[in-house]
């Protein structure tokens, strides 16, 4: 025993609670990817029961390439949207939105599974519908973590409440030009 160690004390042991807090927060992203894993697996054999093996395994490997493809063009798509929404002086709130909900259900249709696959085509087909709120939702957890959202002004010198700019030149005070 040191001198700075108190006595029943171990500085290679974890804090009291330490380790029954690892043990949640383990158990908050192990236990939603298993039980996602059970649903897959039963929504896989109840296809296969319906329509047989090879119709459900087409299914599944034809909706992950459909992904593959979805989500190359349709990033490209997002992006092209909100950069020329930002290039005519508006806040790009609905591409934006719409591209996340895009690329949310570009990604759920590569991930193998039925249940995936299912909600990823929702989200892709009712993406117009669900863009204000996904939105909101997003924003509201940004805000949450510090991250500034709102009205925003695109233009040059627009943050700082000025809309003009000057155009000069910068001089070094070595230079010769003066």
């Amino acid at each position: 025993m040191t001198d700075q160690q108190l006595p029943g004390t171990d500085p290679h042991r974890p804090a009291p609670g330490a380790v029954r807090a690892s043990r949640l927060r383990a158990l908050r992203v192990t236990l939603p990817l298993l039980v996602g894993v059970v649903v897959e697996v039963a929504a896989f054999l109840a296809l296969a029961e319906l329509a047989g093996v090879f119709v459900a395994l087409v299914v599944v490997i034809g909706a992950s390439v459909l992904g593959m493809v979805l989500l190359a063009r349709e990033g490209r798509r997002s992006v092209r949207a909100a950069v020329e929404t930002a290039r005519a002086g508006r806040a790009p709130e609905g591409e934006v939105a719409g591209g996340v909900l895009a690329v949310l259900g570009c990604v759920l249709l590569v991930v193998p599974g039925v249940v995936n696959s299912v909600v990823g085509l929702l989200l892709l087909v009712a993406r117009p519908v669900l863009a204000r709120p996904a939105w909101w939702l997003l924003t509201r957890r940004t805000r949450r973590h510090g991250v500034p959202t709102g009205p925003w002004d695109v233009r040059p010198g627009a943050a700082d409440g000025r809309d003009d700019v000057v155009r000069g030149e910068v001089v070094d005070e070595g230079d010769d030009r003066r």
